[in-house]
């Protein structure tokens, strides 16, 4: 193993570095600097998407006052995040770390710009992309990023880290990942510079799954595989009474009649479950309830008196594409292409 110039002071990019960082604490996100008047005289753009934007800020507005080139450890761009000066942000770094002598050794290069010849970055990935763990195991994840011209530079210190279920794990500002004792799978979002990774976390049980119910379709197939990798046994069969209600609150957000529940139970076909959820979906119930659940996720909600009849027509737009069928790669297409006035086009409201 040859190692070379480890002694060399690389210069640090202020796009590929420096902005990052400041991701990585939330100074630019929207609840901080980054919202669009900024926080407290100071602004940054929104999670660091127009960099030379920012350079502008830090190193020029307000006559230079964030940066102290001649003793940088004394610059407010350093005093404010670590709280050695009052700042409303709180403390985001400590004196000495990783993130301090990142910013100071910037400042003492000179403040250099990136170039517009500089990498750019193409694609982040997270070493090991999966893993098995046993009840609280520990994993080092190390963050590799790409770049247009080939070359390849560690961004763990700078990489964010966040759990989908911090039930089942944990990561610290490092990428290190402690899991607890809940058996699954957990997934490790990871973000650099706009890109995202994932690291996946597989914690079984460790029991023996013998036996599974009848599969009747592709996504039992899929089901059962897993939790036998995750030596989860599966749930038996629940009764009549219980899938009735459990299917018409999952598929209707309501709960059975109790004129339904006695002609279900009476029902003496083979086929009444089956039968029942075709049922269901082709209720008015289906679509009412999932057009709720649609427009939660495509947050439309009104701000003022104004939105209503734009939210309002979404909301139908979304019902009626349930009611209809419409499959969802067209649904998708429907809303991201949308153009002209909401009022006739519905899903252009999605970009209020």
């Amino acid at each position: 193993l040859d190692v070379a110039n480890c002694e060399d002071d690389l210069r640090v990019s202020f796009d590929n570095e420096v902005v990052p960082l400041f991701t990585k604490l939330g100074c630019n996100s929207g609840g901080c600097h980054g919202k669009a008047d900024g926080q407290n005289g100071f602004k940054l753009s929104l999670l660091g998407f127009y960099p030379h934007d920012d350079y502008e800020y830090l190193v020029y507005e307000d006559r230079g006052r964030r940066i102290f080139p001649a003793d940088p450890d004394f610059s407010l761009l350093l005093q404010k995040p670590a709280n050695l000066l009052p700042h409303g942000g709180g403390k985001r770094m400590t004196p000495g770390s990783y993130e301090w002598q990142l910013v100071t050794r910037w400042i003492e290069q000179g403040m250099p710009q990136s170039k517009p010849e500089d990498p750019q970055l193409d694609h982040i990935q997270v070493i090991p992309a999966m893993r098995t763990m046993k009840f609280r195991a520990r994993q080092q994840l190390s963050v590799l990023a790409h770049y247009n011209d080939g070359s390849v530079r560690d961004v763990t210190r700078l990489a964010a880290y966040e759990a989908n279920r911090g039930e089942m794990a944990a990561t610290n500002s490092t990428g290190r990942v402690t899991v607890e004792d809940v058996p699954g799978e957990v997934a490790i979002m990871v973000r650099f510079q706009g890109n995202v990774d994932v690291f996946r976390a597989v914690i079984p049980q460790g029991l023996e799954v013998r036996e599974t119910p009848p599969e009747k379709n592709f996504v039992d197939t899929l089901v059962f595989n897993k939790l036998k990798a995750l030596g989860i046994p599966p749930s038996g069969l629940c009764d009549d009474a219980a899938f009735i209600r459990r299917a018409t609150i999952d598929i209707t957000g309501r709960l059975p009649t109790p004129q339904e529940v006695d002609t279900f139970l009476a029902d003496p076909t083979l086929d009444k479950r089956d039968r029942l959820v075709d049922e269901l979906i082709d209720s008015p119930g289906y679509a009412d309830y999932f057009a709720n659940k649609w427009s939660a996720v495509l947050r439309n909600r009104r701000r003022n008196n104004n939105d209503i009849p734009y939210t309002w027509r979404f909301h139908s737009w979304i019902r009626r594409s349930l009611r209809e069928n419409v499959p969802y790669d067209q649904f998708v297409r429907g809303v991201l292409t949308a153009s002209g006035e909401a009022t006739i086009h519905p899903p252009v409201a999605w970009f209020r």
